[in-house]
């Protein structure tokens, strides 16, 4: 119990703690916004005729989900050095 609760008081006083925990909640903002942001894009891709429309939403569509990827990976690389760390 002793050794929990140190642990936390070290976390709480660290900067580095605090700064890639606050990174891990700005990047989970930003994940939900391109996840909703992807959704539009799909829902669009599914109502549009216009070849050349439909050709655009699929390239940012393709670009968003790069971006999702790459933060999911980030944000599950933040979770595993707070696990290994704790």
């Amino acid at each position: 119990m002793k050794a929990k609760f140190l642990t936390q008081l070290e976390h709480f006083f660290d900067p580095e703690h605090k700064k890639t925990k606050h990174y891990a909640n700005e990047l989970k903002t930003v994940l939900g916004k391109l996840k909703k942001k992807e959704r539009e894009l799909a829902e669009a891709l599914e109502q549009t005729t216009d070849q050349e429309l439909a050709k655009l939403y699929q390239t940012e569509f393709e670009i968003i989900r790069i971006q999702r990827k790459k933060g999911l990976d980030i944000l599950q690389a933040i979770r595993k050095d707070r696990q290994q760390n704790r």
